[in-house]
């Protein structure tokens, strides 16, 4: 007999009191009634239920999942022994939603939601400050580090507000094949720039926005104090005063360097280098699978390059020392991206030593990525799976 654990998250009693008496905290737990939709178009329609259940912790790697997937099956098991036959019914289906799509480029919308307590207006004006909305992720295969999907809130009258799920909310930093805690704060919907009737909320909506593959489930209003406060309705910082320091030194805002979960990115320093801290990447699938990283370098507002892109060069020093696939991307927060290779801008002759890269933002697909440069996001560096290098005093320059 082996000892093993059924409910690795017990679920939590919301204190409505906490919550000044909101009641509309089970935004779903399982499936069955009309509450949930996806879009009519079955290739723009990325949800699906699971029979996968955030009370239990599966692992990959000691269960075949496709045992889990059993609906309506006779199940009997006979004890020679003691001649005791057991015969149990077994429906196993809706436990939770499973969100699949690879973007299809015909489908102007990829999404679906959720008109949770019965499609009554919920009255979410006195909880802002207080609350969150809680819930559990998983994914097959590699862990991921950002959920690609829009979370929206929208009201009786068609209007809406958006957020997305931010690294920080995500218990750990990353989502792998055991249930992770995620965390969407209500305060940092765009409530303040989108006229939205918060006293009359309709749904929950989840738009994808990239290539995703993710199981969620026990989605729900939680107390919960947001520790950063917001900045103003607008939150947009214009950078058009250059040099724009990226790193330097310190790292205020980021994802994918955090030495606690993964030594494959840190910051690092040594005697023999003169210029202090820089970022010392060795990729090791041994040790974890973080390929890449993010710096945001106004705090994870938006930021305004559209009158400045002309004529700026990306800078960074490099030491290099192995190599390959390695890739740089610009982001705005809608998720698209532009990208350029590295490779182009080496000088293979000073491998073994620091060099200075100038590149030119021109050089990036600027039309054909659709960036929104009033909307920035961050810069993404994204390396192969044998990659050991250095990086310095990343900025934007003319």
């Amino acid at each position: 007999m082996k000892e093993i654990t059924l409910y690795e998250n017990p679920p939590a009693i919301c204190d409505v009191n906490s919550l000044n008496g909101f009641t509309s905290t089970e935004i779903f737990s399982k499936g069955g009634t009309d509450e949930v939709w996806g879009n009519k178009e079955e290739r723009c329609n990325p949800f699906s239920f699971s029979s996968l259940d955030a009370s239990m912790n599966y692992n990959e790697n000691t269960i075949d999942k496709s045992q889990l997937d059993i609906e309506d099956e006779d199940v009997n098991i006979s004890l020679s022994i003691n001649e005791v036959e057991i015969s149990e019914k077994k429906s196993i289906k809706k436990n939770s939603l499973h969100i699949k799509t690879d973007m299809d480029s015909h489908c102007e919308w990829i999404g679906m939601g959720i008109g949770w307590d019965g499609w009554q207006g919920k009255d979410i004006s006195t909880i802002l400050d207080n609350a969150a909305i809680e819930f559990m992720a998983r994914v097959d295969g590699s862990p991921i580090y950002n959920i690609p999907i829009v979370f929206i809130l929208e009201d009786y009258g068609a209007n809406q507000c958006y957020t997305t799920a931010n690294y920080l909310g995500i218990d750990g930093g990353e989502i792998t094949n055991n249930w992770t805690k995620v965390i969407v704060p209500l305060s940092t919907f765009s409530y303040q720039t989108h006229n939205i009737d918060l006293t009359n909320i309709k749904q929950l909506m989840m738009q994808c926005y990239a290539k995703v593959d993710i199981y969620i489930d026990n989605i729900r209003i939680i107390p919960h104090v947001h520790k950063y406060k917001r900045m103003n309705p607008n939150l947009t910082v214009k950078d058009s005063v250059l040099p724009i320091d990226i790193f330097s030194e310190n790292l205020k805002s980021s994802f994918g360097i955090n030495e606690k979960y993964c030594k494959n990115i840190i910051l690092n320093s040594e005697e023999s280098y003169d210029d202090g801290n820089y970022l010392d990447i060795d990729v090791n699938e041994e040790e974890c699978n973080w390929k890449e990283f993010g710096i945001s370098w106004n705090d994870w507002l938006y930021t305004d390059l559209s009158s400045s892109i002309q004529g700026v060069y990306l800078e960074f020093d490099v030491k290099l020392v192995e190599y390959q696939g390695i890739k740089i991307a610009i982001e705005d927060y809608n998720g698209k991206k532009m990208n350029t290779d590295l490779s182009k801008y080496i000088n293979t002759s000073k491998n073994d030593k620091w060099q200075r890269i100038r590149i030119p933002m021109r050089h990036f697909p600027i039309r054909r990525s659709g960036l929104d440069f009033k909307k920035i996001k961050n810069i993404i560096f994204s390396f192969g799976d044998k990659t050991k290098l250095k990086l310095d005093n990343i900025k934007l320059t003319n």
